[in-house]
């Protein structure tokens, strides 16, 4: 006996249905203090470690330029990385529990509940740039030039979204926390052969010449540049290595999607 069309359970849209799963990623980090409250605390004691340490020595040798302002690129950069990793625990922890595969089964596709936690991470990264700013304003940071404070958050969040995407492919293609973890792993530990604490130019032979081909060097100078109004010297390099870097997650992201449909 076959159900009238009257009473048959309509498809939903994928607009409704993406927007379900913000909402429920959404809900799931703020219900997670190690997702939310662990990024913004590495941020803020890095702030303030470094600040109150190196402070009066960095002012030295940065003439123009307070230290904080230097310093607080970097500090902005380590906290998206690590906070923006929570896409791919969000979206491992749905696949060990076996939620994607019934969502699957539901709806056809799990690709719009992976937008949820994607999203999710990055209005975390939002809330976590906003306190590390304001910690920053507490303890002395006064910006140039707001619109480009504003552009400088933009960019975070744009690096946020690349490693958003490239932690939730590694969490579909290993269904492995640790495997999950190493995108937000590997650019924290990059990020410390940058300019850290001192210009590119002002570092050692060899750590120069690592700093010159690291990537994340030209993404940190960028942020400074835009946060201190200065001319935007690094912005092509840096703005490219950002979009390289959000393209690739798409790419890794399509590529693990299609090798977990093979193995059903």
């Amino acid at each position: 006996m076959t159900l009238p069309l009257a009473v048959a359970a309509p498809r939903r849209t994928p607009t409704p249905i993406v927007l379900a799963a913000v909402r429920r990623s959404t809900r799931a980090v703020l219900r997670s203090p190690a997702l939310l409250v662990a990024p913004v605390a590495q941020s803020l004691f890095f702030l303030l470690v470094y600040a109150g340490q190196l402070s009066t020595v960095g002012s030295s040798y940065l003439p123009g330029t307070g230290f904080i302002a230097f310093l607080l690129p970097l500090i902005l950069l380590t906290g998206v990385a690590t906070g923006a990793g929570a896409a791919g625990t969000l979206v491992l922890r749905d696949i060990t529990s076996g939620y994607l595969d019934r969502l699957r089964l539901a709806h056809g596709s799990t690709t719009p509940f992976l937008v949820g936690p994607v999203v999710a991470a990055l209005v975390a990264v939002v809330v976590q740039m906003a306190i590390t700013v304001v910690g920053a304003t507490v303890i002395g940071y006064r910006p140039q030039s707001c619109p480009g404070v504003f552009a400088m958050l933009l960019l975070m969040v744009a690096l946020g979204l690349g490693v958003a995407l490239l932690s939730t492919a590694l969490a579909i293609r290993s269904a492995s926390a640790s495997t999950t973890g190493l995108v937000p792993l590997a650019v924290f530990g990059l990020s410390f052969f940058t300019g850290v604490f001192a210009p590119v130019d002002e570092l050692a032979t060899w750590m120069r010449l690592i700093a010159t081909v690291n990537p994340l060097t030209y993404i940190v100078e960028t942020a400074r540049q835009l946060g201190s109004g200065d001319a935007l010297t690094a912005a092509p390099v840096g703005v490219t290595a950002v979009a390289i870097l959000a393209v690739a997650g798409i790419a890794a992201c399509a590529l693990a999607l299609r090798n977990a449909r093979k193995k059903r």
